[in-house]
């Protein structure tokens, strides 16, 4: 906090661009654990140890349902204390859980430390970067959203082309030992030196604004209502003439209302498409006659337009109402699956791989700004912390779904065949996720 003090004063641009930049260090660490860098593992580890690939795939499924109950805890400590400490806690034990999968040659073992990465996967990175982020920007949001989440789409580049290509030269113990290590080098240090909870504790406005350009009925220049929560006293360096309106929800209150649980339950059913489809792609794309190496570069293909699709979806979001945004891409997600049953060779996986990171730049950046938006910034770790456990039970169901129907049929068709119908099927419901009303919002009145 003594850092980011002076680093305001000394910068020639808005603080909370460094809070995206620190944060996105986390985000990106976090994506080390992820389905595209443990598809690169399932057919070598197949191999070396013997375990099917319901086995393997599992781990994300156990992941999943231990972060299901952590979760709501994460985001209570969120808002409790902080986004900060959450953040180098996960990521110093998010570095070392993937090192030591290096010496995990027993299903048990490997279960504890995977799912222990895919817990820090699930909640603590995401829920607290985007939330600290979401108190930094108001109006801003979606394009500062959408740049945490552009280094999570390089941190998916990077960490599954890392993994083929030390697997193939070295073999899968160094491989995961080196992710790991790239964890601790890049996420620890930047959230624990340069991450402030909020522009108000260091004398600041959300969005770069200044206290002279807010009028005393909190009306910023131009018509836009200013909508700061500043539950503590405002700091000695703000003018002291101004009106700030709260917005924010109660968990309670969010969770009184229908927008919360389409939310809940379209999320749900995105990501058990999505992670259960994606587990098992790299192993797909093998079947289907694809070299490891023509694997990973197609999978990474979906990163860089994850890369760039972070950064569109964030503007978009700022111009269109985001329940349009998140219909489409469950519609993409949905066409995405059932093209997966045509793809037979390399120019057909890099359409995919298109399409899928569309989806994945979306998936990640829509839900996150239309909970911010839509229940502002108060209570958002608590309130992210209970949603994202319907993530987390599609996150467990879909692999594991997909894994069992391989092992039974020896084949993916009927599992692309649902997930598609589901996807598009989700496409029109959360069309009625309409933004919900506060009934009573708070105003303080600062003294003049």
């Amino acid at each position: 906090m003594l850092l980011a003090s002076r680093l305001k004063n000394v910068l020639s641009f808005y603080y909370g661009w460094v809070v995206v930049g620190a944060s996105g260090t986390v985000v990106f660490g976090r994506m080390a654990p992820n389905i595209t860098t443990l598809t690169i593992f399932i057919y070598p580890m197949s191999e070396e140890l013997g375990w099917n690939r319901t086995v393997i795939s599992g781990a994300v499924s156990a992941g999943a349902l231990a972060a299901l109950v952590l979760s709501p805890a994460i985001g209570w400590a969120i808002d409790r204390y902080g986004t900060r400490p959450v953040m180098v806690v996960s990521m110093v034990v998010l570095g070392v859980s993937m090192t030591s999968l290096a010496w995990a040659t027993e299903p048990l073992t490997f279960y504890l430390a995977y799912g222990t990465a895919r817990v820090v996967f699930h909640t603590s990175a995401p829920i607290g970067a985007s939330t600290v982020v979401s108190r930094w920007f108001i109006k801003k949001r979606g394009r500062a959203i959408g740049i945490i989440f552009l280094f999570g789409a390089i941190g998916g580049l990077v960490f599954t082309m890392q993994a083929a290509l030390i697997i193939d030269h070295f073999g899968t113990k160094i491989a995961w030992s080196t992710l790991g290590l790239l964890v601790l080098g890049v996420s620890v240090l930047p959230s624990l030196l340069l991450v402030a909870e909020r522009p108000e504790d260091i004398g600041l406005l959300p969005d770069g604004i200044k206290p002279d350009e807010i009028k005393p009925d909190g009306i910023k220049p131009g018509g836009q209502p200013l909508r700061v929560a500043n539950p503590a006293p405002p700091a000695p360096t703000l003018a002291p003439n101004y009106i700030v309106a709260d917005d924010s929800w109660s968990l309670r209150d969010a969770m009184g209302t229908k927008a919360f649980w389409v939310l809940f339950f379209m999320g749900m059913a995105m990501f058990c498409v999505n992670t259960g489809t994606n587990v098992h792609i790299g192993a797909y794309y093998r079947d289907q006659g694809l070299t490891l190496t023509l694997a990973a570069v197609a999978i990474s293909f979906s990163w860089f337009v994850s890369a760039f699709g972070s950064v569109v979806w964030g503007w978009v979001l700022e111009k269109i109402d985001a329940r349009y945004a998140y219909s489409l891409v469950l519609f993409i997600l949905g066409i995405s699956t059932l093209y997966l049953l045509t793809v037979d060779g390399v120019s057909g996986a890099f359409v995919a791989a298109a399409l899928i990171g569309s989806v994945s730049a979306g998936s990640q950046v829509i839900p996150t700004i239309m909970y911010a938006d839509y229940f502002g910034r108060n209570s958002l770790g608590k309130i992210r912390g209970i949603s994202e456990t319907g993530v987390l039970i599609g996150q467990s169901a879909g692999p594991l779904f997909a894994g069992l129907v391989f092992d039974l049929n020896g084949s993916y068709s009927f599992v692309f065949l649902l997930f598609g119908g589901i996807a598009i099927t989700c496409a029109l419901i959360v069309l009625t996720a309409t933004r919900p009303v506060l009934r009573h919002p708070l105003v303080l009145n600062h003294p003049r």
